[in-house]
């Protein structure tokens, strides 16, 4: 246990510049631009521009009928869940990056002969490599939505405080931040579950390229779903092509961002609505209806055979190109 602890302080010291500093760079660029939106702002009714400052909010918050003001609560749970969004969707980029180089950086480098000559089996650093991906960055991402979040609350309630209204209290009391934080947390292991194939995917590309892992990883699915889409519209055979767009490409490349599958697995993306938002992707439905999906454990076991494949080139295939 001690050494498998070492390669996950060895994998974060190694990539602490996204694990870490990406979440707080976004953080820090979105506080400072809403700040600015808030000191500055403008808005433009038909052609005629409104600062923000001058708008009656007390007046207008005051008018509000209970049921509107539940509504507007509700909208504002929304917020809260986008801004987390938007550290999630870094944490994306972020995976994506890392899991595509973390079996073929040190075969590029020749360090891999370095790790090989010390006590640690090529099991040990696959798994590590995929808890830092599936759990290790997630919970630093998990951190990171919730200083947003607080940092959100603390500012516009500043912002309506200023500007006379007295129920900025119910920013705080209708936000459900506890219940939104843990279903969150809840949600980590079941987005490694749903990520797999990609995980799995990105892995093994990894592993067995000996050059430009990108190219191999991205470009060669979409030339598969290039082939597809040609023959389905020029001949008579009914390929399925756009499920291969879903359930292929989708999965292996947009399946590392957090959140993204559909009702059930169905489909990839945040199916946003007029009645869904962000707020309703943290909900115990809709991780429910996930974890009873056919397409959920499909993915499970595709992942964990293209995981295989990642380490049996990880035991043979030493040196890139």
């Amino acid at each position: 246990m001690s050494t498998f602890l070492t390669l996950l302080k060895r994998e974060y010291w190694e990539n602490r510049g996204g694990f870490l500093w990406a979440p707080i760079i976004v953080i820090s660029l979105f506080t400072v631009f809403t700040l600015i939106g808030m000191i500055a702002g403008k808005v433009h009714l038909g052609n005629l521009p409104v600062e923000m400052r001058s708008l009656p909010l007390d007046q207008m918050i005051a008018k509000l009928s209970p049921e509107q003001l539940q509504k507007a609560m509700i909208g504002w749970r929304h917020a809260l869940a986008g801004f987390g969004l938007i550290v999630q969707m870094v944490l994306g980029v972020v995976l994506f990056f890392y899991l595509l180089s973390s079996l073929h950086d040190d075969r590029k480098d020749r360090s891999i002969l370095f790790w090989k000559s010390m006590p640690v089996s090529d099991f040990s650093t696959l798994l590590s490599k995929y808890v830092s991906a599936a759990l290790v960055a997630p919970l630093f991402a998990w951190v990171g939505v919730i200083v947003l979040q607080l940092i959100m609350l603390v500012m516009f309630s500043i912002f309506f405080l200023s500007n006379g209204v007295q129920k900025y209290t119910l920013l705080w009391t209708e936000a459900d931040l506890i219940g939104m934080w843990i279903r969150m947390f809840v949600g980590i292991p079941l987005n490694a579950l749903w990520a797999l194939p990609a995980y799995g995917w990105l892995m093994m590309v990894s592993s067995w390229s000996r050059s430009r892992p990108f190219l191999w990883a991205v470009f060669a699915p979409i030339g598969v779903g290039l082939v597809l889409t040609w023959i389905d519209v020029l001949s008579n055979l009914q390929i399925p092509q756009s499920w291969y767009w879903i359930n292929m490409f989708g999965r292996a490349i947009l399946g590392v961002v957090p959140w993204m599958f559909g009702d059930g697995a169905n489909a990839i993306g945040f199916n946003f609505s007029s009645d869904r938002g962000p707020y309703d992707l943290y909900s115990w439905e809709a991780m429910g209806s996930l974890l009873g999906s056919a397409h959920l454990w499909i993915g499970v076991v595709a992942g964990l055979a293209m995981l295989g494949v990642a380490f049996y080139f990880r035991r043979y295939r030493e040196i890139a190109d």
